[in-house]
């Protein structure tokens, strides 16, 4: 991925990336990157998740509210 990605480099930024690579060290087999000794690298256990409480919902309560409240201001209900 990084061989293609090189490929949209100006030449001179190709030069300058090849002379970094040279110039670090390799690294000797066996060698593993060590962070601390202690220090737990694995994820933290997730936290469980829970639904939230159910809802009736009803998308024409609204309209049927205004109606209703529209036929009693006409007087068609009591």
């Amino acid at each position: 991925m990084l061989d293609r990605l090189v490929t949209f480099l100006p030449p001179g930024a190709r030069e300058a990336l090849r002379a970094l690579a040279a110039r670090r060290p390799a690294r000797r087999p066996g060698a593993e990157a060590t962070i601390l000794p202690s220090l737990d690298t694995r994820p933290a256990p997730m936290a469980p998740l829970h639904p939230p409480a159910a809802i009736n919902d009803n998308p024409l309560q609204a309209v049927h509210d205004a109606v209703e409240r529209d036929l009693r201001a006409s007087g068609h209900l009591r």
